[in-house]
């Protein structure tokens, strides 16, 4: 979700679920470092934010599409080589805290690698907080719309749209999550879109599909910005509960296969949100999966650098290409 990397305090005021399973699981865990269990916290192994947007270098796709009038409003498509079609696709949707100042291009790199395994990527910008029309509801619409917008592309490009994988980070584990469940929402919901692109599965990387419950650990994973009502919107007397058309856990069961890949030190994340996102939505009957990344942080899952990536490149392909 964010680029802040905050380890709490007990007693620094964090509500309900963010104390009892994040900040009392840090807590305990740096008291036990503190003892002698280990030379050095685990979490300075892993990759920090400065370096990974340093490697973060822009990678130009194939093709840029507009779905918009906004500078945000954009997919770009990265095509594998030699590819004779009908070629899998991977929608990208990247993190970043719905923040501006992250960009898609920090996982274009990501999508050039994954192309190069032998999948097509769409890989989608939107309007963010901090940029006009970012936030609830213009986010969600773009996200939708450039879900949609991949449709357009498809015959020319040899793509096949009974294979299409949706693989978000952080934040855009969340977005992509529910947009891969909004036609669930009734028809005509603002939000819905007139034929939402059916996919067949979507991978969590390192972030909180289930908003509605994660919601609690925003100030460990953004700091200060942004406030949950600018993601969700805020409660009113039409709208009474946001929750409720932007998480994906409110439009459960999806009926698609789901899995959460999380890094072992996360400290933006924590691997837990994935296991709960398995144990919700097992419940509701859905096929998940969870892998926890050995050594991982929360960036060493989409730095193309890193080892880590490697081991979550192959699990997409493989995840895509069934």
């Amino acid at each position: 979700m964010s680029p802040v990397r905050l380890l709490p305090k007990v007693g620094d005021g964090l509500k309900g679920k963010a104390m009892s399973r994040f900040g009392l699981m840090l807590a305990v865990g740096a008291a036990g470092l503190m003892c002698g269990g280990a030379t050095k916290a685990p979490f300075q192994d892993t990759l920090p934010l400065t370096k990974y947007l340093a490697q973060a270098k822009p990678v130009k796709g194939d093709q840029r599409i507009s779905y918009g009038r906004s500078k945000s409003q954009y997919a770009d498509l990265f095509l594998p080589k030699n590819a004779k079609g009908p070629i899998p696709v991977v929608i990208l949707v990247h993190g970043g805290c719905w923040s501006a100042m992250v960009p898609a291009e920090t996982t274009s790199a990501n999508a050039a690698d994954l192309a190069r395994g032998g999948v097509a990527v769409w890989n989608i910008e939107y309007r963010r907080i901090g940029e006009p029309g970012g936030g609830y509801p213009g986010m969600y619409e773009d996200v939708g719309a450039a879900f949609d917008k991949l449709r357009d592309v498809a015959a020319a490009n040899k793509l096949d749209l009974s294979r299409i994988t949706v693989v978000g980070h952080s934040s855009g584990a969340h977005l992509g999550f529910w947009a891969a469940a909004r036609g669930k929402l009734p028809v005509g919901h603002k939000l819905r879109g007139a034929e939402p692109l059916p996919v067949r599965a979507a991978i969590n990387l390192g972030g909180a599909p289930d908003i509605e419950h994660a919601a609690d650990i925003l100030p460990i994973a953004c700091g200060d910005s942004p406030k949950i009502e600018q993601i969700i919107g805020e409660k009113s007397a039409e709208r009474p509960k946001p929750f409720t058309d932007t998480s994906a856990n409110q439009l459960l069961p999806l009926g698609i296969r789901t899995r959460s890949i999380m890094g072992e030190f996360d400290d933006i994340i924590p691997p837990y949100i994935g296991h709960w996102w398995g144990r919700l939505s097992t419940r509701k009957g859905d096929d998940v999966d969870t892998t926890v990344i050995k050594g991982a942080g929360h960036f060493d899952l989409v730095a193309v650098s890193e080892p880590e990536w490697q081991q979550v490149r192959t699990l997409i392909l493989a995840e895509a290409k069934r």
